[in-house]
């Protein structure tokens, strides 16, 4: 028997006993336990004290499951009980409980298993207590693809589940109309499914609002971002999908007792609006795993934890859980699972895979939000507003810079972090977003550079043109070239100082930039100059 299952036999004898089901704060117990921890390692893992779960919680959770057995249960000998009540009512061949026989429906949809699931202990006790102390009406959890939302989600909703009458888990990966989704929901929450739902979306919500309010319901709806729209703006709503901005605002301003969890790339207006620290909103933004956790999912692929090279190997991706699995996964097949091989020679190494989810981030943006992840890129470090401005062009105002970085921010691309020497903000490039964009630009250049020599033609320069490849002062070493990383690679990928041929060409190009000064060829003479050596 394993965890999952104990605690669900357990949880159907509970209610059978008492009629409730199992508290958050008892699962927790039962699954520490279940693990062989001690209530002090228990209450450190998820932010309680420890007397509180010793001589509180804990002693009335063994009474109850005693009451529930017929047997006197406790810590120590709880597994045992359960798998004898396991074991009789497999002999006694006794029927299930049926779905309609309790008041817990479920419909967990596109759900994932999270059988495998790995830290994240103080994100669920956060989460958990927004959720049943705190009685929130939404949780967003907000985060770029591939960092954990869903699976924690979905951890959560195994955790808190006993505490609702409903949970019904949609995606909105291929961008469902709103009516579609609320008839789903309404069929699933009604008190009476036959009866005719309403046509009209307004009508609709008022119908789901009821149901939220007559019973306590958990909805839980993943992919948000796939109808909001793209560009400039982050957190609208494409063309036909604006009533899901009134569904939240709904949900979140009128009184109910149940919640929507919802899981998105990027923060919708509503809830940049609505939420606050002791609002019925909360929004939690997920970060990659701490480093023991990430040390726990690396073993699980096969990874030693005295391996050379996993902590930075770990702390290169800043814990990224896809691209951790992504990136193990290369590493043993084509590096023979030597990380720091890896590391050495594959710096800029993404994986297809993840270089594919990385791309839906990037392809959002206008072009204008894709010039300032270039320049955050080139400049491999933080800067401020007015360093970040002075690169861009002219024409570009302060209030577009302003909306651009704003809406980056949304949608979980870039970093915001203050000077230590002032309190003037600073940009970069969330990590694992700093080394797609910065493959990306080589890849660019390259195809550029190829096709304007081939062209002979200045239109073609694109990057060149139009970003400076300068080392910062800060990352400049007298030791080592001054070449701007990037152009580095750019000339060892097009081999530029062994094929005469392409420096001929190049220096054509040279002239014809020259030749044609142009606000869009800025730079494109200098960095012509820089790989000409």
């Amino acid at each position: 028997m394993n965890f999952e299952e104990a605690l669900k036999l357990a949880d159907t004898a509970v209610f059978a006993q008492a009629n409730r089901h199992l508290k958050d704060i008892e699962v927790i117990i039962l699954r520490g336990s279940w693990e062989g921890h001690e209530y002090h390692k228990i209450a450190e893992a998820y932010g309680y004290a420890a007397e509180y779960l010793m001589q509180d919680v804990g002693p009335k959770l063994w009474k109850l499951l005693s009451e529930a057995l017929g047997e006197r249960v406790s810590k120590r000998n709880f597994q045992t009980a359960l798998e004898r009540r396991s074991h009789l009512q497999s002999q006694t061949a006794a029927q299930p409980i049926s779905v309609t026989s309790t008041p817990l429906c479920q419909d967990w949809g596109e759900a994932p298993d999270v059988s495998n699931f790995f830290g994240r202990a103080a994100e669920l006790n956060t989460l958990s207590q927004w959720v049943l102390r705190d009685r929130c009406r939404l949780v967003a959890l907000l985060g770029m693809g591939g960092i954990g939302k869903t699976a924690l989600t979905a951890k959560l909703g195994e955790q808190v589940q006993g505490e609702f009458e409903y949970l019904i888990w949609r995606s909105l990966r291929h961008a469902p109309p709103l009516l579609t989704i609320l008839t789903e929901l309404n069929s699933f929450t009604s008190s009476s499914p036959e009866t005719q739902l309403p046509t009209t979306i307004g009508e609709q919500i008022s119908s789901l609002i009821k149901s939220l309010r007559d019973r306590r319901c958990l909805l839980i709806l993943d992919d948000w971002e796939m109808i909001l729209q793209s560009g400039d703006i982050a957190g609208y709503y494409g063309d036909g999908y604006e009533g899901y901005g009134q569904l939240l605002r709904r949900i979140s301003e009128e009184r109910h007792q149940s919640c929507l969890l919802l899981l998105s790339r990027e923060k919708p207006v509503e809830v940049a609006s609505l939420a606050g620290e002791t609002l019925p909103v909360r929004t939690l933004q997920v970060k990659g795993l701490k480093q023991t956790d990430a040390k726990m999912l690396l073993a699980a692929i096969g990874f030693s934890d005295s391996e050379n090279g996993l902590d930075e190997l770990i702390q290169v991706y800043r814990g990224h859980p896809a691209a951790l699995k992504i990136t193990a996964t290369t590493i043993q097949e084509l590096f023979n699972g030597n990380i720091s091989q890896f590391i050495g020679q594959s710096s800029l190494v993404i994986g297809d895979i993840f270089a594919n989810l990385l791309n839906e981030h990037f392809q959002r943006l206008s072009d204008l939000g894709k010039a300032v992840m270039y320049w955050l890129a080139i400049e491999q470090q933080p800067i401020s507003w007015n360093q970040l401005k002075a690169k861009l062009s002219a024409g570009v105002s302060s209030s577009e810079l302003l909306t651009v970085l704003e809406s980056l921010v949304r949608r979980s691309l870039i970093e915001k972090e203050l000077s230590p020497s002032s309190a003037e903000a600073k940009f970069t490039l969330e990590p694992v977003m700093m080394k797609y964009v910065t493959h990306n630009s080589i890849e660019q250049i390259c195809q550029n550079i190829l096709e304007a020599m081939e062209a002979q033609s200045t239109d073609k320069l694109g990057l060149i043109g139009s970003h400076a490849f300068e080392r910062s002062p800060e990352l400049k070493d007298t030791k080592i070239t001054q070449l701007h990383p990037i152009l580095t690679k750019v000339r060892e990928r097009l081999d530029l100082t062994r094929i005469n041929n392409y420096q001929m060409q190049l220096k054509e190009l040279l002239s014809k930039v020259r030749e044609c000064p142009s606000p869009k060829l800025l730079y494109a003479e200098k960095n012509l100059l820089k790989l000409l050596g």
